[in-house]
């Protein structure tokens, strides 16, 4: 017996906005300026457009800008100290910043020019609506490709997301930060690319441009991200591989959509990294002993995105509850995913698992320093996404062949997980880390000017936690009679 038709209507409409407003609370749980570099990204963000009075003026120096100070000097009073609240002082102003992405030598400009759209008189107006529309983003992309997508590949998109939704996700994506639109284009772009080469007729032509856009997305918000956007049409082209016309023809035009990702990744300064000028000159490792040294280390670059890492500045470290057990769902998923597959997810597999080890490896060795110094987890972030989805490919149901016991330990988990973390967030910013009790209300330090106090709106994330969990749990409830890939969409929907 399968969920009841208007169960499946509700969760597609609970669950995107369950989502969206899980994302919002966590967008609004920490201030301006708390985001990594965020100094650099909203200097470039203010300059992403032409020069312009009281936002972004030009000086005697091509290196320099005028930029707000409130803008740049956000983080100044708590950056890299987890004790300290986001109570600094409102500068007024303009003042030289020499951080910023106007000489186009670091980053792609387009995701600052898109961002500087949404720039305002006010500074902290102008971070949440960009917090704001990077949220609606990525929810209105992945409930997109949902729709778009096969019956059959509904759940891989449904599962990457969730065991991938830790604590650096949730605080990256609504966030002003480039990592956000990478973070979005791989959660989504390579089961958007494997749909485009199985779907027939108008589906095939909004996959298509799903991808492109997604390209777009990733690419022009980080180089790297590009390269990763080629890393999944590459997972889709050998998972859809077949002996056919039709798949050279439809092929050729996903080596198009890789050709374009792969000038966005020319486009950014990123990509030194396969150049001699990425090089730095290390003198205090031989090679091989940096190497190994790396090598020995690598899990914890790998697996800091699951909270062994600190968010914002790298100064708010997680709990172990949060760390350990988003850890243990995303290797326990994964590692269930594994039990079925053919030579195409063998294949598929094993490749994104090398880019996820060799990616940061290479980043370490070319840039001449070891685990704990200059790369950071994020950046290889979105090739576990991808390799959490790869991992599911061939199982058979949405609940994944899970038990009801074990859909509720996963689902509670990741619950718990999450409220624990948005708690953390919070507490680091209103008080700072030092204080240690459960009541946010007490003794705040620093809050938005808003009517909604820390702990309610706390209370809210995880209400919307919750709400999204126990939604898409109840139309994977496994029954006894229940043997198909469960449809989400099914009466709203047709192939």
């Amino acid at each position: 017996m399968s969920p009841r038709p208007d169960l499946r209507r509700a969760v597609t409409i609970v669950a995107p906005l369950a989502l969206l407003l899980s994302l919002l609370v966590w967008g609004v749980s920490s201030p301006p300026g708390s985001s990594p570099d965020d100094d650099y990204h909203m200097a470039s963000i203010w300059c992403g457009g032409a020069p312009e009075v009281g936002v972004c003026e030009t000086t005697g120096d091509p290196d320099a800008r005028l930029v707000p100070a409130e803008a740049v000097r956000a983080s100044s009073c708590f950056a890299f100290d987890p004790n300290a609240a986001a109570s600094c002082p409102r500068e007024e102003g303009m003042v030289v910043s020499t951080r910023g992405n106007w000489n186009g030598e670091s980053y792609p400009p387009l995701y600052y020019a898109v961002m500087h759209l949404f720039v305002t008189d006010h500074v902290s107006t102008s971070i949440v609506l960009m917090r704001t529309v990077n949220a609606a983003l990525y929810v209105g992309v992945l409930t997109a490709a949902f729709f778009l997508l096969p019956r059959e590949r509904r759940p891989l998109l449904i599962w990457g997301a969730a065991v991938t939704a830790v604590p650096l996700a949730m605080f990256i994506v609504p966030s002003v930060n480039p990592s956000s639109w990478a973070i979005l284009s791989a959660s989504a772009l390579w089961l958007v690319a494997w749909g485009f080469f199985e779907q027939r007729g108008w589906r095939r032509v909004f996959l298509g441009a799903l991808t492109v856009l997604l390209i777009v997305i990733g690419g022009g918000a980080r180089s790297d991200a590009a390269l990763y956007a080629i890393v999944g049409l590459l997972a889709a082209g050998v998972l859809a591989f077949q002996r056919s016309r039709q798949y050279l023809v439809v092929g050729l035009v996903a080596l198009t959509f890789a050709i374009t990702a792969f000038a966005f990744f020319l486009s950014g300064g990123q990509s030194s990294i396969v150049t001699t000028d990425g090089a730095v000159d290390n003198e205090t490792y031989p090679f091989a002993s940096l190497a190994f040294i790396n090598l020995k280390a690598l899990p914890h670059l790998v697996f800091g995105n699951f909270g062994f890492w600190g968010l914002g500045w790298l100064d708010t470290y997680m709990p172990a509850m949060v760390s350990f057990t988003t850890l243990m769902v995303f290797a326990a998923v994964t590692f269930w995913g594994m039990r079925a597959g053919d030579w195409r997810k063998w294949l598929t597999l094993a490749g994104v698992s090398a880019c996820a080890i060799g990616v940061p490896l290479v980043l370490l060795l070319r840039w001449g320093v070891v685990v704990g110094a200059g790369v950071q987890p994020r950046y290889g972030f979105p090739l576990l996404i991808i390799l959490a989805g790869v991992a599911l490919v061939g199982v058979a149901t949405a609940g994944l062949g899970l038990g009801r016991v074990q859909l509720i330990l996963v689902a509670s988990a990741l619950v718990i997980a999450n409220a624990t973390a948005l708690h953390t967030n919070i507490r680091r910013y209103v008080t700072g880390l030092d204080d240690a009790g459960i009541n946010l209300d007490r003794a705040v330090e620093w809050w938005w000017n808003a009517p909604i106090s820390p702990m309610s709106l706390w209370a809210i994330g995880v209400a919307a936690s919750v709400v999204l969990a126990a939604s898409l749990i109840a139309v994977i409830w496994p029954t006894r009679d229940s043997n198909a890939v469960t449809d989400l969409t099914a009466a709203s929907v047709r192939r």
